[in-house]
This record gives C-alpha cells, sequence and structure tokens, in this order.
C-alpha cells in the first residue's frame, strides 16, 4: 500500500474518531423575559392563556395601530352572526371595484355565504370582503355601522372601523387588547374557527376552481400552530392575530405593527409555553368508585418497530430574479412552509437575487435493525 493511500485511510479513521467523541448538541433554551424584551419586533403584542386569563406577556396593548386584514375577523363574525353561514350571495359591481388579492369575483355571479366566509378568512380576498357587507347588510356603510356597534358591545372602546377589508388610507385603528377581544369571540365560533386553521382550500367561483393556501405560513411549520388570521399594509406593517396549542394548552397571541410577525410569533409562543403555569385541577364531579365491568381492558403492548425518518441534507439554491416562495417551491416540489422552516426571513415575501435558500429534499425511512 502506497504511503498517499496510507495518509487517506489515517486522515478518515482520524475524523471518524472525532465525529464519534463530538458532545451532543444541547437543546435550544426557550427565551426569557429578557431576550423577548429585546427581540421583539412588534410595536404592540399580548400574549395569554385563555384558559386561566393569565397574561404572559404584554406590551403598550393601548395604543392605537392600523389592524390591516385582520379587520376581516370582526367581518366574518358579524356576517356570520346575521345569517349563520347560509344562503347566497350576487355580486355587485361595486362589490369588485377594490383590489381582490385573489379570487377575483364577477360582477352576477351568485356565490354561497359559505364559500365567501371561506374566502376571506383562508384567502384574505377583499372583494368578498366587500360582498358579505353589502348583502348582510344592505349597504357597506350600514355594515361597518354594524361593526363599530358590535365593537363597542364587545368593550372594544380604542377601535374603528372604516371599511370591511383593511386596506389603508380610511384611518381605522385597534390596539392589541381590542384585538385580543375580538379574536376570543371570533374563535367561539367552532365553524369560524375551523376556517382560519385550514391550510389549503378550493374555492370554486365563476373563473373557475381557486386553489387558495391559508395566508398563516406558520400553519403546519410551528408546534401546534392553529387558527389565525394575517394582515399586512405599508402603513400598518404586519398585524396577526394566532393560536397554537401545545401539551393540551392553548395560547392565543395579537401583534400590531411588526416589522415580521412570524419571527414575533415564534418568539412569544416560544416564551409562552416554556413559562405556562400548570392547569388548574379539574373540578371533582363524583367520589363513586367505577363499576367493575366498567374498568377498562389492559391495552397490548406495541411490538411494531418505529420507522426512523432520516432527513437528506438540503439543496442549496441561489436565488434568481423574478422568483418567488411558491415559484422555488413548485420547482422543488415541496411546501412553501417546508421551505421557510429551513430558511429563517425577516420578511418571506422579500427575495434578493443571490440569496442561496436551503431547499428541503424528501425523507427516505431508514432501515430498523
Amino acid at each position: 500500500m502506497g504511503n498517499t493511500m496510507k495518509h487517506i485511510l489515517f486522515t478518515l479513521l482520524l475524523l471518524g474518531s472525532v465525529a464519534l467523541s463530538a458532545p451532543p448538541t444541547p437543546p435550544v433554551k426557550p427565551p426569557t423575559l429578557e431576550v423577548v424584551n429585546s427581540e421583539l419586533l412588534a410595536k404592540s403584542a399580548l400574549l395569554l392563556d385563555p384558559l386561566t386569563g393569565e397574561v404572559l406577556y404584554a406590551k403598550d396593548i393601548d395604543d392605537t395601530y392600523p389592524p390591516a386584514s385582520t379587520v376581516k375577523l370582526m367581518t366574518a363574525l358579524l356576517a356570520y352572526q346575521k345569517t349563520g353561514g347560509k344562503g347566497t350571495v350576487t355580486v355587485a359591481a361595486q362589490d369588485t371595484r377594490v383590489e381582490p388579492s385573489t379570487v377575483p369575483l364577477r360582477t352576477g355571479e351568485t356565490v354561497p355565504v359559505s364559500e365567501l366566509l371561506r374566502s376571506i378568512v383562508i384567502g384574505s380576498d377583499n372583494d368578498s370582503a366587500m360582498a358579505l357587507a353589502r348583502s348582510t347588510s344592505g349597504s357597506v356603510g350600514q355594515f361597518v355601522a354594524d361593526m363599530n356597534a358590535e365593537a363597542a358591545k364587545l368593550g372594544m372602546t380604542n377601535t374603528r372601523f372604516y371599511n370591511p377589508h383593511g386596506l389603508p388610507g380610511s384611518g381605522q385603528r385597534t390596539t392589541t387588547r381590542d384585538l385580543m377581544v375580538l379574536f376570543n369571540m371570533f374563535l367561539s365560533k367552532t365553524e369560524l374557527r375551523r376556517m382560519a386553521q385550514t391550510q389549503i382550500y378550493n374555492l370554486k367561483t365563476a373563473i373557475g376552481i381557486q386553489h387558495m393556501r391559508n395566508h398563516n405560513k406558520l400553519l403546519g411549520v410551528y408546534p401546534g400552530m392553529g387558527p389565525a388570521k394575517t394582515g399586512w399594509t405599508y402603513e400598518a406593517r404586519h398585524t396577526f392575530a394566532a393560536s397554537a396549542t401545545q401539551g393540551g394548552r392553548e395560547l392565543r397571541l395579537t401583534l400590531l405593527k411588526s416589522a415580521n410577525k412570524w419571527k414575533d410569533t415564534r418568539l412569544l409562543f416560544d416564551y409562552g409555553f416554556a413559562n405556562l403555569a400548570p392547569a388548574p385541577a379539574p373540578k371533582l364531579i363524583s367520589t363513586l368508585p367505577p363499576s367493575p365491568r366498567e374498568e377498562p381492558a389492559p391495552q397490548e403492548i406495541a411490538t411494531k418497530p418505529v420507522e426512523l425518518i432520516v432527513p437528506p441534507e438540503p439543496i442549496l439554491y441561489p436565488v434568481r430574479r423574478g422568483d418567488s416562495l411558491t415559484t422555488i417551491a413548485r420547482r422543488f416540489r415541496v411546501g412553501v412552509e417546508d421551505i421557510i422552516l429551513f430558511n429563517p426571513m425577516d420578511d418571506p415575501d422579500l427575495l434578493i437575487p443571490g440569496q442561496i435558500l436551503r431547499i428541503p429534499r424528501k425523507s427516505k425511512p431508514s432501515s430498523t435493525p
């Protein structure tokens, strides 16, 4: 064996011994209050435990800011209360005279109320919000008056609505305290809650099938992420109302005027779940022992081996001019959420040519002994 081959073998053995002796990666520590205070980007934030009502984090919760599309929480709630989610709407020309987002609706077509609700909750479509507002109250102006009346009824004292969709130029405002009150009421409606955590929905309108993807980019990515409503305009920046559940416990947050709601949401939920007090003990309903016939049968022990999933190394992809996360995801046949999970970003909607993205490959199961 030549000297070169001996040198190569020695190097490989040395590298293998170093790898085997390397210490395990320490677990990631949850953020402390000091870290949250220093890294939170939102101008206003509120995090609470709905089970106990405990406020886990609060920052300037009575300061007013534009709500952007979180306005649609009230639009959906009020329309649902008025209609029960039943009936149909014939689209009027005035409904379409707004930036549509993704549908768009066509004048004269008839759409079920339930589909319009999904359109604004999942797809955040502005023309659908206008159609629902006009049809349920007789006019958009009356619907906005009804929105403000409902806000006063709920105790949202620092909120003022001027349109049902949240586009800028109206001067409407809210606070994270008021937005939390609205979000709690919205989540009390089972059907609306279900819509707000639907990841993908196929909406059928006059122009065909629209494949709507929930604007909440943490849905299916952040552990336990549940129903939420996003918002963004240049004036409002990022706004958000979101719920997440881990270990059987739910937390809810509201954010206003954030430079990056995805980063803020991870930070606050990580902090909240790490500092969550134990659930209060349930009330004792009965002290009677169970009937012997009601005792559960012993469960069989599962003997099937666990299938280990070994994630392969990601692909390194340089962003090209004109790329978006959607086009890149389609090119590599992965989800947008998967790319975001591998690449923490300040703004997922802003890609810079030459920026390197880590694209996940599909995992393959490894053989088990």
